[in-house]
């Protein structure tokens, strides 16, 4: 992946399941992954379909042609919160 983020590429993510699909710059992904995560490797299972099985992954450089209509997930904040369970005393 750092690689990629590197070359300023966009990793276009799509499931196969249910079609749905998002690009992100490789940069952010390293991120949020690492540097060592391996670009041919889905970042996350469909949020729909709740699996990573369907997901086709590839990437490219984009050029500014491209860039015009693309629209492209970026990372806002990381957000960490509890779980609780209820137990018996």
């Amino acid at each position: 992946m750092r690689d990629g983020a590197a070359s300023g590429q966009i990793v276009m993510v799509k499931c196969g399941l249910c079609g749905r699909s998002a690009n992100y710059w490789a940069s952010d992904l390293v991120k949020v992954l690492g540097p060592l995560h391996e670009m041919h490797v889905p970042p996350f299972p469909c949020s729909h379909c709740k699996t990573a099985e369907y997901i086709g992954v590839k990437f490219e450089v984009a050029s500014a042609y491209r860039l015009n209509d693309l629209t492209v997930r970026r990372p806002i904040k990381q957000i960490q919160k509890w779980i609780w369970r209820d137990e018996k005393a």
